[in-house]
């Protein structure tokens, strides 16, 4: 039954932070607002359980799991100098980050 629990997890938290990053590079979702610093941080908890569930489910999502920590690491960055930037687009564009994760 653990294993059904842990797919049903993964599943989840996929759909999750698949939502999550949906709307880039205009920036990272929280429920239908934009991302907080908190926030963030508690993406990048359900991201390390995500990661987690991959390797005993033998799911390989290396590209997505990284993309989406480069996200949840620079979006409260960006948000605390917005005013520097046009765009989050630009922020990413400009620290070589990539602009759609998939």
């Amino acid at each position: 039954m653990q294993v059904k629990h842990d797919h049903e997890q993964y599943e989840k938290l996929l759909a999750q932070l698949r939502y999550a990053v949906h709307e880039l590079p205009a920036g990272v979702l929280y429920g239908a607002n934009g991302a907080d610093e908190h926030q963030c941080a508690e993406w990048m908890q359900d991201l390390l359980v995500f990661e987690q569930l991959c390797r005993q489910l033998n799911k390989d999502h290396r590209a997505f799991i990284e993309g989406c920590r480069w996200h949840f690491e620079h979006y409260p960055h960006y948000l605390g100098r917005r005013r520097h930037f046009a765009s989050y687009e630009q922020y990413t564009v400009e620290r070589h980050g990539p602009l759609k994760v998939v």
